[in-house]
């Protein structure tokens, strides 16, 4: 897909997003993002980048607010081309601990907001032309390496986030052959707010790559994903520096 003049909408992913958005400004396309508490920041991250854009404030686990958030995007450019799904919560709770608005703030935050967001945008994705290849535009969800090699503390948000890897399945099936639908499974991107030196370190060891990734290490496949091929759908792909094949216990 030739970025030139297409709109893509970012959903969440202050620091990621915001990064991505500057690579596809570069590319030439027009781009609009979400955020529910980020206001100053993303507005201000899209200025900067010199396109056009639009920032939009939405809930997007309301129905109702994802269907307002793709119209805002209709009204303002005519059109839909890519969505990116970042909105994403993490919290880590002991078994103990849970209580049931764990669980409901974990599947709101990261597979109920993809889930609408995915589906208004994909109902406007399919009014475009096809291009050469038939393709009318494409989705990226961002989902999380340790769903298939969990820790503990982690119940509601692997969750949420395996049921998003099924969702990108079904969807995948569902809009083929006019969108395509692929997730990345990024590992640590960046350190976590307040991590010590010792917690970063224990990162980078179980990391057999001997590092913490870096914004550009996602968004780099994302735009493979994007004007790369047009043959990939229904794919998982890990972004975790090989911690996948560790074999320390994820904790």
């Amino acid at each position: 897909m030739d970025l030139q003049g297409r709109v893509v909408l970012i959903t969440g992913g202050r620091r990621v997003g915001l990064d991505l958005a500057r690579i596809l400004a570069d590319r030439g396309a027009k781009l609009a993002m979400t955020y529910h508490t980020s206001r100053r920041t993303i507005e201000e991250g899209l200025r900067v980048l010199g396109v056009e854009s639009l920032a939009i404030s939405a809930d997007l686990s309301r129905p109702e607010e994802a269907d307002l958030a793709i119209e805002a995007v209709l009204n303002r450019f005519g059109r839909l081309d890519v969505l990116v799904n970042m909105v994403s919560l993490f919290e880590r709770v002991a078994f103990d601990d849970l209580t049931a608005d764990h669980y409901h703030a974990m599947i709101a935050a990261n597979l109920t907001a993809p889930y609408f967001s995915a589906v208004a945008s994909a109902r406007a994705i399919r009014c475009n032309s096809p291009n050469e290849n038939g393709l009318r535009g494409k989705i990226v969800n961002i989902g999380d390496w340790s769903i298939d090699r969990p820790g503990k503390g982690m119940l509601p948000y692997i969750t949420a986030k395996g049921g998003l890897k099924t969702l990108t399945l079904a969807l995948a099936r569902e809009l083929a052959p006019d969108v395509t639908v692929n997730l990345i499974e990024p590992g640590t991107i960046e350190p976590p707010p307040g991590s010590s030196p010792a917690q970063i370190r224990s990162i980078e060891t179980q990391t057999p790559l001997g590092r913490i990734g870096s914004p550009g290490d996602v968004n780099r496949l994302i735009l493979y994903l994007l004007e790369g091929s047009d043959f990939v759908t229904g794919s998982s792909f890990r972004v975790d520096g090989g911690r996948f094949l560790g074999t320390e216990t994820v904790e």
